[in-house]
């Protein structure tokens, strides 16, 4: 295992302390699974860009578009096509 330091705000440590404690483990293994969790959500997020698109647009309360619900599939590919304009460049 390799050694790694971070500067880590007081609250944060108390916070990570408190966790260990209550689950008799150490404040290494503790940080240990958030960093692997971390990891996780965001290869999760890189594979499926559109699927975390559409959860955003489908859960997003205030998006300002009232035809959202009839125009979905055209608001959609506009905005895929401006992501691949963005990627071509």
């Amino acid at each position: 295992m390799d050694t790694t330091s971070i500067r880590l705000p007081e609250h944060l440590t108390r916070e990570i302390d408190r966790l260990a404690d209550d689950r008799h483990t150490t404040r290494t293994a503790v940080i240990c699974e958030a960093v692997e969790q971390y990891c996780a959500q965001q290869r999760a997020g890189r594979g499926s860009d559109r699927l975390a698109l559409l959860r955003r647009l489908v859960n997003y309360e205030g998006s300002g578009r009232g035809d959202l619900a009839e125009r979905a599939e055209e608001h959609l590919r506009v905005l895929f096509e401006e992501k691949r304009r963005r990627a071509a460049r």
